[in-house]
């Protein structure tokens, strides 16, 4: 079975997606991208909720949607499931009921909807709750029947949208690890809309990045978030990115500071690249440091956190220096009483240029 080839044009207002990309069948792909990005727009197109304006859309052998020929299947029809925040479960119907309503509507006896309720709910460990309804359920159980009843439609493809956000911290990751045995076990096509890192870290094969309704970024998941390329995947990763462009020692950000680091990739000279590092990577002072070659530069202090042992320290930009706004460097706490740190502080932020890692920017092709 083929997995799914989308290129498509779609305006939704004054917002347009345009986007290329595939999927193999058996793949988990986790799409990544700020509000606004274009990821619901995404997942409302290729589940037919939305017409795109140009394009084409296969799944597993089929067309969805081909808007030269005039083609586009309905939403029922196209083999497409969804799992969403809000389980949406039919709350007159029994959670049995609820799973075999899938198989049912594609024609299944009632027999056979039951038996693959039942092999659903089994494999995702809520063989259990069948007699129950949707107000006997906790959140977590909730969830876990509506991914057996998107899963007993048997999709093409399968899109999760923020699954486990709005789960408990006990909840969501015993749900993440039974989603991705059942994910695996299945081979399910599947696409994961999230803001989490642990979720595409653990279900997802490979990750793509949107930014204004185009795809900026993709690769395999580990690599994506060790070697962000753009300030979101960066932020998802726990990094810090400065844009700029190549240059003999490392790179200029667009004011023509430079930032010394270390070419991870081959790149010419003035070519768009961008320097990626850690917040543990960063040195924070109250006066300007002196003393081994490094990156030095001011911001301003503009909030501080916990994060862990430590507390990860925000800045804002400095009258000239818009690059610095939302950098991030984390800091003891005893170092954080020490040097009277607060929003509002004056601070010079020191990284090394080996913690600095230059990569080429991503294309918006």
């Amino acid at each position: 079975m083929t997995g799914l080839a989308v290129d498509v044009v779609a305006r939704r207002g004054g917002f347009a997606l345009d986007v290329r990309m595939e999927v193999a069948s058996g793949e988990v792909v986790a799409v990544l991208g700020r509000n606004g990005a274009g990821k619901s727009t995404l997942l409302s197109v290729l589940a037919g909720l939305v017409r795109p304006e140009t394009g084409h859309i296969a799944l597993a052998g089929r067309v969805l949607t081909d808007t030269g020929r005039r083609v586009h299947v309905p939403p029922h029809r196209r083999g497409v499931g969804l799992l969403a925040q809000d389980p949406l479960l039919f709350p007159h119907l029994s959670v049995l009921a609820n799973v075999a309503f899938g198989p049912s509507c594609l024609g299944a006896s009632r027999r056979q909807s039951e038996d693959a309720a039942r092999h659903w709910l089994s494999e995702v460990d809520a063989v259990g709750l069948a007699g129950r309804r949707r107000w006997q359920l906790s959140g977590g159980q909730a969830q876990r029947v509506a991914l057996a009843r998107a899963l007993a439609a048997e999709p093409d493809l399968l899109l999760l949208d923020e699954p486990f956000a709005a789960l408990d911290v006990d909840a969501a990751p015993a749900l993440r690890a039974m989603t991705r045995r059942v994910l695996r076990g299945a081979s399910r096509t599947a696409l994961l809309v999230t803001h989490d890192p642990l979720d595409a870290l653990v279900l997802a094969d490979r990750v793509i990045v949107l930014s204004e309704g185009r795809l900026v970024e993709q690769g395999p998941t580990r690599s994506v978030l060790a070697r962000p390329r753009t300030r979101f995947s960066a932020g998802v990763a726990g990094l810090n990115l400065i844009a700029g462009t190549a240059g003999p020692h490392g790179l200029a950000t667009p004011d023509g500071t430079r930032l010394a680091g270390l070419r991870q990739e081959p790149v010419t000279d003035g070519d768009p690249v961008v320097g990626v590092f850690a917040p543990s990577a960063v040195a924070v002072h109250v006066r300007r440091p002196h003393g081994s070659p490094r990156n030095v530069f001011p911001a301003l202090v503009a909030g501080l956190e916990p994060h862990g042992d430590v507390i990860r320290l925000r800045v804002a930009a400095t009258p000239g220096l818009d690059w610095v706004e939302g950098l991030a460097a984390d800091v003891t706490p005893a170092a954080v009483a020490d040097l009277a740190l607060e929003p509002g502080t004056m601070v010079w932020l020191a990284v090394k240029a080996t913690e600095v890692a230059v990569h080429p920017a991503p294309s918006r092709a």
